[in-house]
């Protein structure tokens, strides 16, 4: 991977006027990472891709220029979910260590985007596996902990952490639990999924103990015996939609209630596999096929390019 020259790096991350032109795949470089995150500032409409190992976060420009972000000096530490705070400039990021002690010890970073300064470091208890994250119109972090079934409430400002809310969720040994999370439309509930078992659930804000699974028609949820379905991951929202993404395959859920509880399923597997994390992006949705379960979970070598690429709505 290239070095760029700092004032190279400030004119490629500069605010655009208007909406960039996104390219439907954007190849990762990287020969040292293996990205699982997702997210994307709307302000330099750039990607941040994130590595649960190599222990770095690459930033992609709209054509294509790929530059490290932050790399840490700790090779243990893990790099997941991401989420941009675009009225603060905040990159957010779920950090995991799994090998440096007995249990996992998690941690959220936060990053100024337009300075690429850490700004935050606010551990969370141990143990702790902090899978994906997002935030409110406060600037408030919400993050699922895969170790413990719970939701956790951060609060920057204070540095803080509370559980919100701790969901029926237990897998199997060595499987997933809480994974992806994110804030409905009218800001009032939490979406939040559960890999093994694959479930949803809809968390309300102002009395998170008042969780419900959310109820689905259309297409099978999870879509069980599909070997492209081994269990949700990611999660996004563009517009009213929600969108799930699996290893092999994409699920769009389309809301017939005022409480986010009740949706029909649409399905494609018109994509590749490996796939893990979603992010809107100029209001489109766009995928990260980063092979996390083909390295992870089945022993196997990555089928390479990694990649960043655009899932069209006329695939549903």
């Amino acid at each position: 991977m290239k070095k760029l020259a700092l004032p190279l790096i400030t004119a490629l991350f500069a605010p655009l006027a208007c909406d960039a032109l996104l390219q439907d795949q954007y190849e990762l470089t990287s020969s040292t990472s293996l990205p699982e995150g997702l997210a994307y500032d709307e302000g330099t409409h750039t990607f941040f891709a994130t590595a649960i190992r190599g222990g770095q976060i690459t930033r992609v420009t709209p054509v294509g220029d790929e530059v490290i972000f932050y790399s840490d000096p700790e090779p243990n530490r893990s790099f997941g979910g991401a989420h941009v705070d675009a009225e603060r400039r905040r990159l957010w990021v779920c950090v995991v260590d799994v090998a440096t002690n007995p249990f996992p010890v998690s941690q959220v970073f936060g990053f100024h985007i337009d300075t690429r300064k850490r700004t935050h470091v606010i551990p969370l208890p141990t143990p702790s596996f902090c899978n994906d994250l997002v935030t409110d119109d406060d600037g408030v972090v919400y993050a699922t902990d895969s170790a413990t079934p719970q939701v956790l409430r951060i609060d920057p400002s204070q540095g803080s952490v509370q559980a919100l809310a701790t969901l029926p969720v237990t897998p199997p040994a060595g499987g997933v639990g809480l994974n992806g999370i994110d804030v409905s439309p009218d800001g009032e509930r939490l979406l939040v999924v559960s890999s093994f078992p694959a479930k949803l659930f809809s968390v309300p804000l102002a009395a998170p103990s008042q969780y419900v699974e959310v109820e689905t028609f259309g297409d099978p949820f999870a879509m069980p015996g599909n070997p492209l379905f081994p269990g949700p991951d990611g999660i996004e929202f563009i517009g009213e939609q929600l969108y799930v993404v699996y290893d092999g395959g994409v699920q769009r859920l389309t809301f017939s209630d005022d409480d986010w509880t009740l949706a029909s399923v649409a399905t494609t597997m018109a994509v590749p596999t490996g796939l893990t994390s979603l992010t809107e992006a100029n209001g489109e949705l766009y995928a990260i096929d980063s092979e996390v379960f083909r390295v992870l979970y089945l022993g196997q070598a990555p089928e390479l390019p990694f990649r960043i690429l655009h899932v069209d709505a006329g695939l549903f």
